[in-house]
């Protein structure tokens, strides 16, 4: 392809300027920019693979929060992963950044091996560095590995070293990740209450900082635990928030969760059409994205689903099939 030098100048520009706002308030209004000239950056990052591999890897590096956003991670592991291939020698900090990326990506995907080797490796070349804000990512992509492994006490482990690290840093954005895998392996281990408040202080910290994606997140998180506790209404009050967020900023790794918790808050009301209903669009979300549920949310899930099978027989299947169809606007309207 021919590829005029200013054209690539701006796509990098305009990369380098949306990576640091994709995790704040505006960073809807930045990831429709990227999604207008997400072509433009492609046939970007196609000339660099071949012409300048490295500056390449650091342009791709700038766009992990944007493939999570839109649920585009196997595009990013495969960039990433060709980038790597085609540069000889990158610098520790460089690959290190790379295959922590891949790591965190693998897991979206369910690839749990694949996010464990890489997770090392960024681990191995992190503490080499001595690099904290490196190491500490690198523990929370092995943290969440636990999780999928169901082991959450190795995942508080992981954690707890992270937010020292992050502690000893001075640096409250550091623990951010670590203390919502730490959330996680808390509800996962069957401390409810203990989840509930690491989620809250999430909450908290993350509302200081604008980032709705992970709002929405330990929302739809406290919804889960809510209705562990039997408060169904409340838990569904959570659970319509985060949609709503989900669905005004596109969030593709967010929408199936509040779903799949408003399927769980049926059947736990007994409203077992309306479960099978939301249960098999949660369902479908996750087809059209490509990923895996998260590991906290799994029991709760299949529990939905085998209870609101097992009540509503043969009329099951016709009522899932009716929600995995849904359109995303068409469970808004539903729900």
């Amino acid at each position: 392809m021919g590829v005029v030098k200013s054209d690539l100048e701006a796509v990098i520009q305009e990369v380098r300027s949306a990576a640091s706002h994709l995790r704040g308030a505006d960073a809807e209004s930045w990831a429709t920019r990227l999604d207008r000239d997400h072509d433009r950056i492609e046939q970007a990052l196609d000339w660099l693979l071949k012409n300048e591999p490295t500056s390449g890897l650091e342009l791709a590096l700038a766009l992990p929060d944007y493939w999570h956003l839109r649920g585009r991670w196997a595009e990013g592991t495969d960039w990433l992963e060709r980038f790597l291939a085609a540069i000889s020698t990158p610098s520790p900090t460089l690959r290190c950044r790379a295959v922590s990326n891949i790591s965190g990506l693998a897991f979206r995907l369910g690839e749990n091996e694949k996010a464990r080797q890489f997770g090392n490796e960024a681990l191995e070349i992190a503490r080499r560095l001595g690099d904290k804000p490196l190491i500490v990512g690198a523990l929370t992509r092995l943290a969440r590995v636990g999780l999928r492994d169901n082991n959450p006490r190795q995942t508080m482990i992981l954690c707890r070293e992270a937010l020292a690290l992050a502690e000893e840093a001075g640096d409250e954005e550091l623990s951010l990740s670590p203390l919502h895998c730490l959330a996680e392996a808390t509800r996962m281990d069957g401390d409810y209450e203990g989840a509930r408040q690491l989620y809250r202080r999430s909450l908290d910290l993350n509302r200081k900082r604008g980032d709705e994606l992970v709002i929405g997140v330990e929302t739809s998180n406290l919804g889960a635990v809510e209705l562990r506790f039997g408060n169904i209404d409340a838990a569904i009050r959570l659970w319509r928030e985060s949609f709503a967020l989900a669905h005004r900023t596109e969030n593709r790794y967010l929408l199936p969760y509040p779903v799949a918790g408003l399927g769980e808050a049926a059947a736990a009301k007994g409203d077992w059409d309306r479960a099978a209903r939301l249960l098999g669009a949660a369902s479908g979300l996750f087809k059209t994205s490509g990923a895996a549920m998260d590991p906290a949310d799994v029991a709760a899930y299949e529990q939905a689903v085998a209870g609101t099978r097992a009540r509503l027989s043969d009329a099951f299947a016709r009522a899932w099939s009716s929600g995995e169809s849904m359109t995303v606007d068409e469970i808004a309207s539903f729900i």
